[in-house]
């Protein structure tokens, strides 16, 4: 093992492998900032190339690419609250609040440091594995499978500030959405509504982009603000002495690393499903052990260092079951074993046999690619954080063109386009109303994979599954524990007295109702499909259901009560919010039954205080929607090429945020060339045959 650990380091040695490992890096890096591009995509893109390059060569180049993105990914959801993967949508919950205080810097020292910790103690754990690299990855079959995605979900739930009902809410939607397409058992169309464009169902791209970038930048273009001013980003000295903070603090508290490390890597060796629940299950364990858990979702740093501590480590744990197996656990290690099936290899027992260093030059491919990427991403921080103190509408245009072509790009048909206009609308509404897209995320990802494994579990064991799968049961035992856990702090706070009206009593009480009769429509129209494609979307129907009859039972009273309460000058909630810097305490408010614990959230420091002012900045969101509908539009009619940087240059132009006609010409003319070069080069590098409807 010692000599394979060592030749396995000594075979990267040579000038193409490592010029390669850092193309790979860089290339993942700039992936990683670019919420919707997906490393997916890109290394699709690098398949045809590895028919001339040697297997060393291939591995460095592709690994290096997944290793790179992670921390990247890790930045634009702290300075920007959208995540550049699916994965790192935990990074988002503590990430922005520290970014929206002022403290960018430390929370990418924090992301980068747990991040570059957490792989290289996966990379040591690694060694020890992969001498047992079979059995392990043949531990789980469907009951496993089935209960680990019901652990995930109800971990989500415990996460955050928001109260349980709306989590499970979300979470049955996401679990809703997750079932439009075709059924892989029976191959019947589920709620697609015979549009042939749904067949394969909604990607989480289009969701992601429309409920974090799209609606994070509606948000900031309403409020006329940026995520942090220049003073508070501390540039310069100050903005050192973060990042000389954040590396110490992450050093000391090196534990809340080790345990999600340790966590996020078992996980990376569940095929299908691992890679992607390894961060939501991480930041949930860590949550639950935390002595602040009340805290998470504020802006803490133990609840930073718990998502990212499993970034990279997940991914050097996905390497046992790809090479001994060829079972993925996410879309990238699909990817890469077609590679190694294009230069010939067949991952499985024989490339263990006939290539026993192979395994050991990828764990070093991972380490050494993530701390070239976490050290780069620390020495570009300061730039990087530049990006909190530029404000919503200079920033509206560049991410909306993003969005638009990573939308396409990832659907590759119009249908991304709409999807992405439906969500950014949906994610306006429920940010205000305080829904968890982390739940909804998580249900829409892992959903298809859950209805697969529950009907493969009781056609092979039925219910005698509960008394085949010892491991199963584990799991299932801890989620029980946890709802019920869940229950008893719900209860201890439902006598709590009700202070205050929600900010939006009405537009709550009618999104109850919407999705009351979404959910019994979904119900009967599942009631249609053939039983083994309707049974589990029909159950979560019901769910979604009386989950939203429940919120409209306790929605309803808090509206009557609001009409008789002035709160035109009350934030979020009616909750009294801390100024940046201010500690968070827990505050009963009623809504969820008479009432319920909420953190108070440092993300809500921005709202605006009067009547008058919430009035302004709705209609400058509405306005904010309007543009980016337009530009949707504008693609869709013009092309990517004409649309995108037409709307950008009209936007600039008429834009009222920039006073001087000289300084709106200047910004127009920048912002059409670079949006307009992003429109092209998306249009040539993946080869888009849409070119507009005229």
């Amino acid at each position: 093992m010692i000599a394979h650990l060592f030749t396995g380091l000594t075979n990267l040695g040579t000038a193409p492998v490592l010029l390669l490992l850092v193309f790979g890096m860089a290339v993942g890096m700039f992936v990683g900032m670019l919420p919707g591009l997906g490393v997916v995509l890109v290394l699709t893109l690098m398949l045809p190339f590895v028919y001339h390059m040697s297997v060393l060569e291939t591995v460095s180049m592709m690994l290096a690419t997944q290793s790179g993105v992670y921390f990247a990914a890790s930045i634009t959801a702290i300075v920007l609250n959208s995540p550049g993967a699916p994965e790192s949508f935990p990074t988002t919950l503590d990430g922005f609040p520290m970014a929206k205080r002022g403290e960018a810097g430390k929370a990418l020292a924090i992301s980068a440091t747990s991040t570059w910790m957490g792989g290289w103690i996966a990379c040591i754990i690694f060694i020890g594995l992969i001498q047992l690299a079979g059995p392990l990855a043949t531990v789980f079959h469907p009951p496993e499978y089935m209960a680990i995605i019901i652990l995930a979900i109800v971990l989500i739930a415990q996460t955050g500030n928001i109260p349980l009902s709306k989590v499970y809410i979300s979470g049955l939607l996401g679990l809703m959405l997750s079932f439009v397409g075709s059924d892989p058992v029976t191959g019947v169309e589920r709620f697609t509504m015979r549009m042939p464009t749904l067949y394969s169902g909604i990607g989480v791209v289009p969701f992601a982009l429309g409920v974090f970038a799209i609606t994070q930048m509606v948000k900031m273009y309403g409020s006329q603000k940026a995520v942090a001013t220049f003073d508070q980003a501390q540039l310069g000295k100050g903005f050192q002495a973060q990042v000389r903070a954040g590396i110490a603090e992450t050093f000391k508290k090196w534990h809340h690393v080790a345990r999600s490390a340790v966590i996020a890597m078992l996980l990376g060796l569940i095929p299908g499903i691992g890679g992607f629940t390894a961060n939501f299950i991480s930041y949930g364990v860590g949550q639950r052990v935390s002595k602040r858990r009340d805290e998470f979702g504020t802006g803490v740093p133990e609840g930073l260092m718990s998502a990212e501590g499993s970034s990279l480590s997940k991914e050097v744990g996905s390497i046992i079951p790809a090479v001994a197996l060829g079972l993925p656990s996410g879309l990238g290690m699909v990817i890469f074993i077609a590679a190694l099936t294009i230069l010939g290899l067949e991952p499985g027992p024989t490339l263990l046999k006939g290539s026993p260093t192979l395994p050991y030059s990828m764990m070093w491919i991972m380490a050494i690619a993530g701390l070239l990427s976490c050290v780069l991403g620390l020495l570009l921080a300061p730039q990087l954080s530049r990006i909190t103190g530029i404000k919503g509408p200079y920033m509206f245009p560049f991410i909306i063109a993003l969005a638009v072509l990573g939308s396409f790009a990832d659907v590759n048909t119009t249908m991304g386009i709409y999807l992405l206009v439906i969500f950014s609308i949906l994610g306006v509404v429920v940010r205000d109303l305080g829904y968890s897209v982390a739940a909804a995320a998580i249900g829409l990802v892992l959903g298809g994979t859950f209805d697969d494994n529950v009907h493969l579990t009781y056609s092979l064991y039925g219910w005698n599954f509960v008394t085949r799968s010892p491991l199963a049961d584990i799991f299932l035992l801890v989620a029980i524990y946890l709802i019920i856990s869940a229950g008893r702090r719900w209860h201890k706070n439902k006598k709590a007295a009700m202070r205050q009206a929600a900010k939006h009593p009405l537009m709550e009480w009618v999104f109850d109702l919407v999705m009351a009769v979404f959910a019994v429509t979904y119900f009967i129209v599942g009631m249609g499909y053939p039983s083994q494609a309707g049974q589990i979307p029909v159950v979560v129907g019901i769910l979604a259901a009386a989950a939203s009859v429940y919120r409209l039972i306790i929605d309803f009273p808090v509206w009557l009560h609001s009409r008789h309460v002035d709160g035109s000058d009350l934030p979020q909630g009616g909750l009294a919010v801390p100024k940046p810097g201010a500690e968070t305490e827990i505050e009963p408010v009623g809504t969820e039954g008479l009432a319920v614990a909420v953190i108070t959230r440092m993300e809500h420091d921005d709202e605006p205080e009067t009547k008058k002012d919430r009035r302004h900045q709705n209609i400058r969101e509405f306005i904010g929607i309007l543009w980016f509908a337009g530009t949707a539009a504008a693609s869709l009619v013009l092309g990517f090429k004409i649309g995108v940087p037409l709307m950008t240059f009209v936007y600039a132009m008429v834009n009222k945020d920039l006073a001087s006609l000289k300084k709106r010409v200047v910004f127009a003319v920048a912002s059409t060339v670079v949006t307009g070069t992003l429109a092209y080069a998306f249009v040539s590098l993946f080869h888009l045959t849409f070119h507009g409807m005229i």
